[in-house]
């Protein structure tokens, strides 16, 4: 264990730049778009407006206090979708951190170092799997849920300064802090959904003796292509769309976070009150019965054999 701690912290190190800086430079970056947006706004308002032919100064006197509570409400309910932007640059970086963690150690010929130390290959790919759909899920969803949280605190303090607050109804609502663990309490079923994705792209990573990218995509790209053009030509009859959606997908898409919502087409529900708990509730409910579903399972026993494929490929490739 002492050993695989410290392959973990070797893959954090080399990787700081996507898995620490990426989200935080993401996430400033949302934040001072924020502050510009707001600001604008704000000044808009403060310098003079007109609703309905009437000269608006503030909203305090045009906005009744059931428009604030609702106003309040939907920030709460969808605040937590401003995670969104990071989750997708943390699901990119994985992507191509899985199609190189492999290669490039061949390429750069350190593989010959860390094969003369007493690490198994076994350890070195679990490793880069440990990182892949647990520590590095966990640091992007933390930089997210702080950068969501700074950016409906901003709004709250920009509705303020137009003559609205609503610090009170958001910062009171148990909601508000109960989202981002409904959030991390989704990690367990994006590790097991994106497993396919992550073998399949350390196997190619493995294998290829260069273009991992071109391998990667385009294997399973030309075979859809392929079938369908087989199936168009011949007549035969092949469901393509169940192709695309269970295979191209789940060994290209499924490493992006949510992925699971569209690819098994649930899509989000719609709730019928502006509250985080109905939004999220449904979701990771949703999320968690997945765990019945054939189509998860099948999935994880792919990608623990691409894995495992990954493994012995890590063990017999040598770069020409």
């Amino acid at each position: 264990m002492n050993t695989f701690k410290w392959l973990l912290k070797r893959e954090f190190w080399e990787h700081k730049g996507g898995f620490l800086w990426l989200p935080i430079i993401v996430g400033a970056l949302m934040i001072t778009l924020t502050v510009v947006s707001l600001g604008i706004a704000v000044s808009g308002v403060k310098g003079g407006m007109e609703i309905n032919g009437v000269a608006v100064s503030s909203f305090a006197d045009i906005v009744t206090p059931e428009e604030r509570a609702a106003f309040a409400s939907t920030i709460v309910a969808n605040y937590t979708k401003l995670t969104m932007p990071i989750m997708i640059a943390f699901g990119i970086c994985v992507f191509f951190f899985c199609l190189g963690a492999l290669h490039d150690e061949r390429k750069d010929r350190s593989v010959l170092f860390w094969k003369s130390l007493p690490v198994s290959d076994t350890e070195t790919v679990l490793s880069k799997v440990a990182m892949a759909i647990g520590v590095a899920p966990l640091i992007a969803l933390a930089a997210a849920s702080v950068t969501a949280i700074i950016t409906a605190l901003l709004i709250c303090a920009a509705a303020a300064i137009a003559g609205v607050n609503i610090f009170a109804e958001v910062l009171s609502d148990p909601a508000t802090y109960l989202a981002p663990l409904q959030l991390v309490a989704m990690l367990p079923i994006y590790a097991l959904w994106a497993l396919p994705a992550i073998g399949w792209l350390l196997m190619v990573s493995a294998w290829a003796r260069s273009k991992p990218l071109l391998w990667a995509i385009g294997v399973p790209l030309l075979t859809g292509a392929l079938l369908s053009w087989a199936n168009g030509m011949f007549r035969f009859d092949w469901n393509m769309a169940w192709f695309w959606k269970n295979i191209v997908g789940r060994l290209l898409g499924s490493i992006l976070p949510g992925a699971w919502f569209s690819q098994q087409g649930q899509g989000l529900p719609v709730p019928g009150d502006a509250s985080a708990s109905a939004v999220l509730g449904p979701a990771l409910s949703q999320s968690w019965q997945l765990l019945a579903d054939a189509n998860i399972w099948i999935g994880v026993a792919a990608g623990a054999a691409m894995i495992y494929a990954a493994i012995r490929l890590r063990g017999w490739r040598e770069e020409g």
